[in-house]
């Protein structure tokens, strides 16, 4: 391993000083289509985000004052959806406790709405929790996005932040800690739907600003992007790709924050490039992380919570797709796609001019769509022996536990 994060390091450096000689300049406020409105669909009664409910020795209470929280009980302290915890679980069932963050996960989906929302026990909430059957705490609402075309920008205005966040990793030459650039809709509140987290790690030696036309198409779709601003993403205790999630997630509980009630906790995925796609299959462990992209780098990992897609390209002689291989064999545990771009080598699949996304970064944003907004309309793309990836000649595709 330590012969690819070399190798990888290498490459790198050249295609920083190509990066250089093209004129790219750190990330600044850019448009990414209009604000869109997008609304909820499917899923379970929606989970609004806003605020935590009553603790579970006082379920009835909570049930009764809050009204609008529909959850009573401890769903509130195990799920951050808080006042609007799922209304099945907090409206009819009371303590609600786990069944509310199980009706949140589901809610995103939009799969499994009913069964999940049900699962809290009885308790002494359950009559008065019935008025918030609809989730209507003053933040926002988990549920299925309506779909979308990952091909091109989103319905969303995108905002890049620079140096927020806390100090994470290390910095350029090892130097201090460094933080992170945030990559997210303008208007979160647009739509109403918690937005999921997508946590980025750089190439060796690179900056988000490299990246900004794959990190900006995500955020035109909906999603808030943490970018970490080290250049060695592999290195630190927390990885910053973790700490950026913990950041972004306490946020969404801070009322001084612009997150604040507006972030999706149940639904975070990872993606990354070389040295970064290394750090996030690493990231892949955290309990956090629900599903991962690994582009150009991957490690064993045993521990994910949810769906991978391990990515190279045919002609990258830097991380070749063997190793890339190795990695997909290792993991057993959860559904799983090798996907090789024939014609890409370690970066040309990048776009480093205008807007429109490579088939590589659309296919990322798919991805995502599919595992953190719950877009059925995209799974085709990767679920089956005849999906998108599997009849086009440009890719070809190697699946695990991804039948249907």
């Amino acid at each position: 391993m330590a012969t690819h994060h070399a190798a990888a390091r290498r490459y790198d450096a050249h295609w920083i000083a190509l990066a250089a000689a093209l004129g790219l300049a750190a990330c600044s406020t850019s448009d990414k289509g209009s604000t869109g409105a997008p609304g909820g669909s499917s899923g379970a009664a929606p989970v609004s985000s806003g605020g935590v409910s009553g603790s579970g020795a006082s379920g009835g209470a909570s049930g009764t004052a809050a009204g609008v929280g529909g959850s009573a009980g401890s769903s509130g302290a195990t799920s951050v959806a808080g006042s609007g915890a799922a209304a099945t679980a907090g409206g009819s069932s009371g303590s609600g406790g786990s069944g509310g963050t199980a009706g949140a996960r589901a809610g995103a989906g939009g799969t499994q709405a009913g069964a999940s929302g049900t699962s809290g026990t009885a308790g002494t909430g359950g009559a008065s929790g019935t008025t918030g059957n609809a989730g209507s705490g003053p933040g926002c609402t988990v549920g299925a996005w309506p779909a979308a075309d990952p091909t091109i920008a989103g319905p969303y205005e995108v905002m890049t932040e620079t140096n927020v966040g806390p100090a994470a990793g290390v910095g350029a030459d090892g130097g201090a800690p460094v933080a992170y650039t945030l990559f997210r809709p303008k208007d979160l509140a647009a739509g109403g739907l918690c937005h999921p987290v997508v946590t980025w790690g750089n190439g060796t030696g690179s900056s988000p600003s490299l990246y900004k036309v794959l990190l900006g198409q995500l955020a035109s779709h909906g999603f808030v992007v943490i970018a970490s601003d080290s250049p060695q993403v592999s290195q630190g205790d927390p990885p910053p790709m973790v700490a950026g999630v913990t950041w972004v997630l306490e946020q969404n509980d801070d009322p001084a924050s612009a997150l604040y009630q507006r972030i999706d906790p149940m639904h975070v995925g990872a993606t990354g490039h070389s040295q970064g796609g290394f750090a996030t299959t690493t990231a892949g462990g955290d309990s956090h992380v629900t599903t991962i992209f690994a582009l150009c780098g991957a490690s064993n990992q045993r521990n994910l919570h949810g769906p991978a897609l391990l990515f190279c390209g045919g002609a990258d002689t830097t991380v070749p797709c063997s190793t890339i291989q190795n990695a997909y064999d290792s993991i057993n545990n959860q559904p799983i796609m090798l996907a090789e771009y024939v014609s890409a080598d370690h970066a040309n699949w990048v776009t480093f001019r205008g807007t429109t996304p490579s088939p590589v970064e659309a296919t990322v944003t798919a991805w995502m769509r599919v595992q953190l907004m719950g877009d059925e309309a995209l799974r085709s793309w990767f679920y089956g022996p005849s999906c998108k990836l599997c009849t086009d000649d440009a890719w070809q595709v190697s699946q695990k536990m991804m039948d249907q």
